[in-house]
């Protein structure tokens, strides 16, 4: 007797699955979709085998953003440094802003870089996806590389930062402590902090395009409203409420611990500031690295 339609190879000793069942075959022969979003702890290791790929390719593409500029990487610290040298002359000279601070170069210079570190990671964040569409089509890889390295790029900056950072702190009068330590604790949270919002930036900006046009309208908000250029005590005593809300701004938390750190002039950590930028890091990255997961299967789609 002859049977029509498609032959099935059974393996020996297991029993003949049922024909007309697509499902039960999936099944049966333990088969996947191709490009389906793996388990996020796979997806997690599979990310983690590739980390020499992300700091190759986080170099490499720093590299060439500044390959044909005269000054090269330069840039990465003369660009902050003139800001701050702008924001200086504006609101320190003439605006006044630099009422109620003690060593004001060295708080402004440290705020910026500060927050030039969170810039670099949302602004890197939201073109990620866009930026290595072909890539992301490809080949297959967690596609959490690219928000990782666009954060990376923003580490190397802030370090690169650093460097002329501390000079520039001595040179205005501020000793050399052991609470300098304690920028590497700051400096490790605020990277968990910056991953977390580039993940989430991420995925937006894949399916919202324009949002690399809008985000830099909310940073300066941003900016404005996390006392880079004056002192939030000096400027909100008389509206504790206010004060209390930008004291709380994950923003803020980072760039007072660094000035705790390298300006003996200010106030002292508080064990609060500390739990809050704990708190912001980690639940900023969970929160940010799974919902970038959940939308894998989306990235590098038309």
């Amino acid at each position: 007797m002859t049977q029509s339609g498609p032959a099935y190879t059974t393996p020996p000793g297991s029993a003949k699955p049922p024909r007309d069942d697509a499902r039960a075959l999936v099944e049966h022969y333990g088969l996947k979709r191709a490009g389906a979003r793996a388990p996020l702890a796979d997806y997690t290791r599979q990310l983690w085998r590739r980390r020499y790929f992300i700091a190759e390719f986080s170099r490499a593409t720093n590299a060439s953003t500044y390959s044909r500029s005269m000054l090269g990487q330069a840039w990465q610290v003369l660009t902050p440094l003139l800001n701050a040298a702008v924001y200086y002359l504006i609101f320190g000279l003439l605006l006044g802003t630099d009422r109620g601070v003690h060593n004001y170069i060295g708080f402004l210079v440290t705020g910026v870089f500060t927050f030039q570190f969170i810039q670099g990671s949302v602004n890197g964040g939201a073109r990620s996806l866009q930026t290595n569409r072909s890539l992301a089509r490809t080949l297959r890889f967690p596609r959490a590389v690219f928000p990782i390295s666009a954060t990376a790029i923003a580490l190397e900056q802030l370090l690169m930062s650093l460097v002329v950072l501390v000079p520039i702190v001595l040179l205005t009068g501020e000793p050399l402590r052991w609470q300098w330590i304690t920028v590497i604790p700051v400096l490790a949270l605020q990277i968990l902090f910056c991953i977390g919002l580039s993940f989430i930036l991420a995925r937006i900006g894949s399916k919202v395009p324009d949002i690399s046009q809008m985000l830099p309208f909310a940073l300066r908000v941003w900016f404005y409203a996390s006392g880079i250029m004056f002192s939030i005590p000096s400027f909100t005593k008389h509206h504790a409420e206010i004060g209390q809300i930008m004291n709380a701004n994950p923003a803020t938390i980072y760039v007072d611990l660094y000035r705790n750190a390298f300006l003996a002039s200010g106030p002292s950590a508080t064990p609060k500031q500390w739990l809050l930028a704990l708190v912001w890091g980690v639940v900023v990255l969970v929160a940010g690295y799974v919902f970038f997961w959940k939308a894998e299967e989306e990235y590098g789609r038309d």
